[in-house]
């Protein structure tokens, strides 16, 4: 598939913008036929397949049912930049859609056709976060995620977060018109009860990314000794400590007995620590995995259920989602307690 516009790239802010760049695309288009008129047709092989081209520069995934049921033309709706979620409710809803980075799915009278983006186009919607799970953004999820029964206001999401009223706007007005979040009152937040915000967090997340690892291992193999004795060394240094993995899915609900410590901290321990342990670090492997966070929002969302302080259920899930040890079946275990997201 070939794209004769040369390199694009742009942000769109308004309707406007994103009908006169697709009309400038429509002339240039060299894949498929478009015919203008006052509806648009795709020409396929003398055969014309009619739209009514929607345009939305800010489609809200409650809009694309209403959109479905028009008829006779079908809509075919038209954004800047089709994510995974909205590609994946116009699926559901039958609805066509188009993007000005030439990914499309369109379905019409014996038509069926997936295109993925084209090179060389980089559009995206100028008032939406680049990515909500990466650095202070993924803070405003973390806290959603940290009680799927409470209701935030915005004011509290930037009291908890430490992030500007800007992007605790943003990233809530993406929320909600993904359908990440609802509104159960007005001016109020709460994460949608599927929990289909984890889901897409899940598959965007990349714990290599997001911390640096280091693994010690000792003659002593319980995880519970290495537990206290971070513990007690995180008190006396004043270190930001909070423990994940199996260790703490073991903590909020029991079901994989740990066989290695693992928790974020704020700093690592020095090699005169280590040596006094009787540990050193090595690189596979190991009785105790330390993670430092590139960003402290891990922090900022934790629990205290007994003794230990824990990362929220959402990041424990995160973690264990791509370990071995049996992680990905504490993870789900936990996913499908009852009290998973609540404290």
């Amino acid at each position: 598939m070939s794209n004769t516009t040369g390199i694009s790239n742009m942000e769109i802010s308004s309707q406007d913008q994103l009908l006169e760049q697709f009309q400038k695309q429509l002339q240039t288009e060299s894949d498929w036929r478009w015919v203008s008129g006052e509806n648009l047709g795709l020409d396929l092989d003398g055969r014309t397949v009619w739209f009514s081209l929607k345009a939305h520069a800010h489609p809200h995934v409650l809009d694309l049912e209403e959109l479905a049921k028009q008829k006779d033309p079908a809509s075919l709706l038209l954004v800047p930049d089709l994510t995974d979620r909205q590609l994946e409710k116009c699926k559901q809803a039958r609805l066509s859609v188009i993007d000005l980075n030439g990914r499309a799915w369109i379905r019409g009278k014996g038509v069926w056709i997936e295109r993925p983006a084209l090179p060389g186009r980089k559009f995206r919607n100028a008032q939406e976060p680049r990515n909500i799970f990466q650095g202070k953004s993924a803070r405003i999820v973390r806290s959603l995620l940290s009680d799927r029964d409470r209701k935030w206001t915005q004011a509290e999401l930037i009291q908890q977060t430490e992030a500007s009223q800007g992007l605790v706007s943003r990233v809530t007005s993406y929320m909600l018109k993904e359908g990440y979040v609802f509104n159960p009152a007005e001016r109020f937040y709460q994460v949608n009860p599927t929990l289909d915000l984890l889901q897409a967090w899940k598959a965007a997340d990349s714990l290599k990314d997001r911390v640096t690892v280091t693994r010690i291992t000792g003659l002593e193999t319980d995880p519970w000794h290495w537990a206290d004795r971070l513990e007690h060394w995180a008190q006396q240094k004043s270190v930001d400590l909070a423990f994940t993995q199996w260790t703490a899915a073991w903590e909020r609900h029991g079901y994989t007995e740990p066989v290695i410590c693992s928790a974020y901290v704020s700093e690592l321990p020095s090699k005169a620590q280590l040596e006094e342990w009787g540990a050193r670090e090595v690189s596979e492997v190991g009785v105790l995995w330390l993670f430092q966070p590139r960003d402290k929002g891990v922090f900022l969302e934790t629990q205290r259920p007994l003794n230990r302080s824990l990362v929220s259920d959402a990041q424990i899930y995160l973690d264990l989602k791509n370990t071995g040890l049996r992680g990905p079946e504490a993870a789900q275990a936990l996913r499908e307690w009852e009290g998973f997201c609540r404290p």
